[in-house]
């Protein structure tokens, strides 16, 4: 299998995108050892690496019009391998709050009726390999506070508050 990847510098800090032929792969917001995650998927499915930036063209401009505050549907094929059914019925329904909206684990769980698995759904969404796209910053906590994010809390807040025209980046 070969994975594509690039490494791209937008507003709220670094981006590195990788996909497959089957789609997009993974996104990884943020000050990441790019060897390190390369070497960490190349050992988890046996691939080859090829940076691509042409490959990515259309992503890096939804992305920056994203980080400029534009509403962008990223409507992208994505490569899910390895995901389970849970985790595939998690990330589909997170993939449905609209822009600027945000739903608690609680109501997640509750819509894909598994009203009891909350703490289950925040495992699966810590595990999202493609943050932006599977727009896991819009779940938060039912008290309303922020929980967890894969890239960290900081990535998170800023993410709400560019939807919510709340950060400009201009």
């Amino acid at each position: 299998m070969d994975i594509y990847y690039c490494q791209y510098d937008l507003p709220l800090g670094k981006v590195m995108l990788s996909s497959t032929r089957a789609g997009l792969f993974s996104v990884v917001l943020g000050e990441h050892d790019l060897g390190s995650h390369l070497q960490e998927l190349g050992s988890r499915y046996r691939c080859r690496f090829r940076e691509d930036p042409e490959k990515f063209q259309d992503i890096y401009v939804d992305l920056a019009g994203y980080f400029a505050g534009l509403q962008v549907d990223f409507n992208y094929q994505l490569d899910l391998r390895g995901a389970t059914p849970f985790e595939r019925e998690v990330w589909n329904k997170v993939r449905q709050i609209p822009y600027g909206q945000t739903r608690s684990y609680k109501w997640l769980a509750d819509q894909i009726h598994h009203p009891k698995a909350f703490k289950a759904v925040g495992r699966v969404l810590g595990l999202n390999p493609l943050p932006i796209l599977i727009p896991c910053h819009r779940v938060i906590m039912q008290d309303l506070s922020t929980g967890g994010f894969s890239a960290g809390v900081g990535w998170k807040e800023r993410l709400l508050r560019l939807e919510r025209g709340e950060l400009s980046l201009l």
